[in-house]
């Protein structure tokens, strides 16, 4: 058995999911690393960052030893690793992974270099598409992040789809995310600053948190159309960075519904204010299917079969009978893993076998087209979008498109309607 080590450069280590791929990255290196035909690849995490005070605060955190300010020298550090094989991984903040990928592309050999990144690709679609057709014209393996297929939950629960027959589907995602003002400093900070501004984060929990149409697109195929509606229920926070006030101009909330070609009806909901009442934890997909169901999240899943809960009849609820409906469940057998290692190991031994990676940046660029057509509908309060008015790779933009993010919109539903004339006895 050979052993080779390839660099892997980390763009933006000192953020949040940069922090979780470098973690990603020890797991699989404390493993014995990644087994590619007979032989193993041991990755070698690289740190890229533009502040060097927090770059060496994060080395003196983790003991990551080799961290940078310059892509040059990150990228050649991958080269004097392993000539043959590098991975650059994007990790920075959704308003700029679009620019700095494009910037990455231009000093990356695609002959040796695979590029990973964090999705969206860009902040909108016409970014996204920018950055594809610099990959593809550039001749570079890519591929971009879909962890919640690799997470045990959802492993377990796509085993049963072909055999409940999906009729339709729940989805809730969300939890309580602080204002900023609270005394308990564990509401103080969850999400970074840059989430709730349009100039920085490129949109809110829509683009955010598109996860969801790679997962509906996994568990029910094409989407035939879609309806939503956006709010943002919190318009001002506090800076956990300076303690200073930000006035948030993207949406906090979304409730979606998507029309699948399988014949799935999918409604979800999407949130930063929720109070978790599930087993689960953040997400929790129902699926309820002609011949049973399955209730899952990203860690666990549980399946009931047509026919074996107790019987209900209207009448016995009024008559106050009671039945243990939770107990009439079977927990499925899971297998824990981090999900981002598994991604990262299957990158890894695509571009070392040079073959493709299935989750490439064309298909991550057919999910933000879906994306954009979530907004329009917000925009048109709750309008359906069809199929053929979705944006999907090789599409350009149309002459004079500009991506809807709802400016103006959001915040409208505060206005109060006209007063009603108050009654005889002073009541409104």
């Amino acid at each position: 058995m050979a052993e080779q080590r390839v660099g892997v450069v980390v763009h933006g280590i000192t953020g949040r999911m940069g922090g979780v791929a470098h973690r990603a990255l020890r797991e699989l290196a404390a493993r014995g690393g990644v087994p590619v035909g007979r032989d193993v690849v041991i990755p070698v995490p690289i740190g890229l960052g533009r502040d060097a005070a927090r770059l060496a605060a994060y080395a003196r955190r983790t003991g990551l030893g080799d961290v940078h300010t310059c892509l040059a020298s990150a990228y050649q550090r991958a080269r004097d690793i392993n000539p043959r094989f590098q991975v650059y991984h994007n990790t920075v903040a959704t308003g700029a992974r679009g620019a700095t990928l494009l910037g990455a592309l231009r000093e990356l050999d695609p002959a040796t270099t695979g590029v990973f990144c964090e999705k969206p690709i860009g902040a909108n679609y016409r970014e996204g598409r920018e950055v594809v057709e610099a990959l593809e014209r550039g001749g570079f393996a890519h591929g971009v992040v879909h962890d919640a297929l690799q997470t045990p939950g959802f492993r377990a629960a796509a085993e049963l789809m072909p055999a409940l027959e999906p009729l339709h589907c729940q989805m809730l995602f969300g939890y309580e995310v602080g204002d900023g003002r609270s005394a308990d400093p564990g509401y103080r900070g969850q999400r970074p600053d840059f989430n709730w501004r349009l100039a920085e984060a490129g949109g809110g929990i829509a683009l955010d948190m598109c996860h969801e149409a790679y997962i509906s697109h996994a568990l029910f195929g094409a989407t035939e159309r879609l309806s939503a509606v956006a709010r943002l229920l919190v318009p001002e926070r506090i800076s956990a960075e300076t303690g200073a006030a930000i006035h948030c101009d993207v949406e906090d909330f979304l409730a979606l519904r998507r029309e699948h070609a399988s014949g799935v009806v999918n409604t979800s909901v999407w949130t930063w204010c929720r109070r978790i009442n599930s087993e689960f934890g953040p997400l929790e997909i129902t699926v309820e299917g002609r011949r049973g169901s399955v209730i899952f999240g990203l860690r666990g899943a549980k399946v009931q079969w047509a026919e074996a809960a107790p019987a209900l009849r209207w009448e016995d609820l009024l008559e106050g009978r009671q039945a243990d409906w939770r107990a009439h469940w079977e927990y499925l057998k899971t297998e824990d893993c981090n999900a981002f290692a598994v991604e990262l190991a299957s990158f890894i031994r695509c571009l070392v076998q040079g073959e493709p990676y299935p989750y490439d940046a064309t298909r991550a660029l057919d999910w933000l087209g879906e994306v954009e057509a979530i907004y329009q509908s917000a925009a048109r309060h709750g309008t359906p979008i069809s199929r053929d008015q979705f944006l999907r790779y090789p599409d350009h933009v149309p002459p004079g498109w500009r991506p809807e993010r709802l400016e103006g919109l959001l915040g409208a539903r505060r206005a109060r309607a006209p007063a009603e004339a108050p009654s005889a006895s002073g009541r409104g």
